[in-house]
């Protein structure tokens, strides 16, 4: 049961959250956000962030009418790459922002994955009789071998 646990839980806690435009031009310290760079931004910040990187995602630490500070957490390539980042901070101009969207909790796709998970563990738990309400069973009757019969 951990393992399942174990195994549902990053895919819970990524259904619990999506993407949506930034509400505010500036927004506060410790929104979580997502930058999508620019042509001019993937040439820019390239010396700081890697070269074709094409989404920057952190936490803002501070924001102007010029540009956001972030404590990056995951860098993304055009090819597809990622890299973990451990929290460095990087200065972004805005005129580098294609796009900027804000990470935001949300109630639906939370209730979706929830239901799904808990299928999962119900038909988990009944298929393997681990209740003693699930199961066929036919294995119980003597001439299916499970016993039951005077020659068992």
């Amino acid at each position: 049961m951990k393992r399942m646990t174990a195994a549902l839980l990053p895919m819970a806690l990524a259904g619990c959250y999506s993407y949506t435009p930034l509400a505010t031009p500036t927004p506060v310290s410790g929104t979580k956000v997502a930058l999508v760079l620019s042509d001019a931004g993937r040439v820019g910040l390239g010396p700081q962030v890697g070269p074709g990187t094409a989404r920057i995602e952190g936490t803002v630490v501070g924001a102007s009418d010029t540009g956001y500070v972030l404590s990056v957490s995951d860098v993304f390539g055009i090819g597809g790459s990622h890299a973990q980042w451990a929290g460095e901070t990087v200065y972004v101009q805005k005129a580098y922002v294609a796009n900027s969207m804000e990470r935001r909790f949300s109630r639906g796709r939370t209730v979706f994955v929830a239901g799904g998970a808990a299928a999962a563990v119900a038909t988990f738990v009944l298929s393997r009789d681990l209740l003693g309400i699930g199961g066929s069973g036919i294995s119980n009757l003597p001439w299916a071998g499970g016993g039951g019969g005077q020659n068992q």
